[in-house]
């Protein structure tokens, strides 16, 4: 996404942001980096494993992998597949495809606790999938823009302070070494 690079670049300008595909991470990244981020990608690709091995080859030794992934495979449903998600994730699922391709686990948890109720209600009791149009959109309402402002407080002070041990997401690091 063109917008994510340019505002990677302007908050980071001394990190190299790459372009393409993240199946073509060993023909993009030469030399061994320090570390790479995949935000909620892994699930697009079809052999997790195989792309897990190929960020593995790009580290360097002690490099990290950061990466989120959506959670609950019992959550999958139709926002999922018109993504185009083969899959969601459990901890141990996730671990599982690190510590097979070569990583130790620094840190796994789950994120975003609020989201967890009303995807699961839109999805598995409504049957429709979740929009959350105030994410993105350039509503400026007062009370949209309140609701923004209280959710970037919830995940800034308490989301990322606590665990509560569910959440839409799995946030992990995992070390080369």
């Amino acid at each position: 996404n063109k917008g994510m690079r340019e505002l990677a670049s302007k908050i980071n300008p001394d990190v190299t942001v790459l372009v393409g595909g993240a199946e073509d991470v060993t023909s993009l990244v030469l030399t061994p980096v320090d570390s790479v981020v995949m935000l909620d990608v892994l699930e697009h690709i079809e052999k997790d494993d195989e792309q897990v091995r190929k960020i593995f080859t790009t580290l360097k030794d002690g490099g990290e992998f950061i990466v989120v992934v959506p959670a609950h495979p019992f959550l999958y449903g139709m926002r999922d597949i018109g993504m185009s998600h083969y899959r969601r994730y459990t901890k141990k699922t996730l671990r599982k495809v690190l510590s097979d391709n070569g990583f130790c686990i620094v840190t796994m948890r789950h994120w975003n606790m609020l989201g967890f109720f009303p995807y699961m209600v839109a999805e598995k009791i409504l049957k429709k999938p979740l929009e959350a149009k105030f994410r993105g959109g350039t509503k400026t309402g007062v009370g949209t823009v309140m609701l923004r402002k209280g959710l970037h407080l919830w995940f800034r002070f308490i989301e990322n302070t606590f665990d509560f041990k569910f959440g839409l997401s799995i946030i992990a690091v995992a070390r080369k070494l």
